[in-house]
């Protein structure tokens, strides 16, 4: 992946946000895209240069981690997404009406969370998502809350069982701990994300071998709500064999040799899953797919 050096960068501060506006070297307006990562803390700007040199500005949005945010995964208001809505309407820079999301692993799940909750999204995508909202993360061992807030209320969630991952395994598999409670279907009914109320298409991106949740799985869980409430827009889901959690847009600086990292969060080194040659293969295939789709759809606009 080639990066245009003439790409720009702007710190946003502005209304209690916390991110970066990647522009391209083109001349502006451009559509845009907010990214947004998963449980570890700061800015997901992974996908930013990628895309700007595709001429789609990017602002990689941090949600906790940073000052004046949050200090972890609990309880993160979804009105602070739509403050960045906002502010990117009113940006000279982007071209108004063509805002789309991406988001990785938690993020994933919170991108099609903040499309069902706001119409001016037009297009979505999550690497290694969840159509299910999942507890909050914290570094302390307590009884679990949740993740993502709205109108000042909890938004329900699935727990996290630590009971049934094996903590002597190394690296860990959280899997087995994100599969344990589908069974209790009323909580999972409750904790579905509303996709049908996304106001464009969904591409959703997994991998079959992903140990750090059943990413497969959970994708299946919005296409399949999406598909039985008759979603007028597109809807694919790119799954791919033999890969795991470490699909994602590709990186000049970026390798995608790791199969296990330790968290900047619970400091456990946990197992990504898949293996080095599937997972790069993967992201290439998903990375063309990606920008394809993000595309037609503004094109569209």
């Amino acid at each position: 992946m080639l990066i245009d050096p003439a790409l720009r960068s702007i710190e946003v501060r502005e209304d209690g946000l916390v991110g970066s506006l990647f522009l391209p070297a083109s001349a502006p307006p451009y559509p845009v895209v907010t990214t947004v990562g998963g449980s570890s803390p700061g800015i997901f700007a992974a996908p930013a240069l990628p895309f700007a040199s595709h001429g789609i500005a990017t602002l990689a949005l941090a949600y906790f981690g940073m000052e004046p945010l949050p200090r972890e995964l609990k309880r993160i208001p979804l009105e602070y997404f739509g403050r960045a809505i906002g502010w990117l309407s009113n940006c000279e820079a982007v071209r108004q009406g063509t805002i789309g999301i991406a988001g990785a692993s938690r993020g994933g799940e919170l991108a099609l969370l903040i499309a069902a909750t706001y119409p001016e999204i037009k297009a979505v995508v999550g690497w290694a998502p969840s159509g299910l909202i999942y507890a909050g993360l914290s570094r302390s061992v307590e009884e679990p809350v949740a993740a993502w807030c709205y109108d000042g209320c909890d938004l329900p969630f699935v727990r996290f069982d630590a009971q049934a991952v094996d903590w002597n395994q190394k690296p860990i598999r959280l899997t087995p701990g994100f599969v344990a409670n589908l069974s209790d279907s009323a909580t999972v009914s409750a904790a579905e994300i509303p996709v049908e109320r996304i106001n464009g298409p969904v591409l959703l991106v997994s991998g079959t071998e992903d140990q750090v949740w059943p990413s497969s799985l959970l994708a299946d869980i919005a296409v399949r709500r999406l598909h039985d409430r008759a979603h007028p827009f597109l809807v694919e889901h790119a799954c791919y064999e033999g890969a795991g959690h470490g699909i994602g847009p590709p990186h000049p600086y970026v390798p995608l040799r790791t199969t296990h990292v330790v968290h900047p969060v619970i400091g456990y080194d946990f197992e990504l899953g898949g293996t080095p040659q599937l997972n790069a293969k993967a992201s290439a295939d998903s990375w063309g797919r990606i920008v394809k789709f993000f595309n037609q759809r503004f094109e569209s606009l």
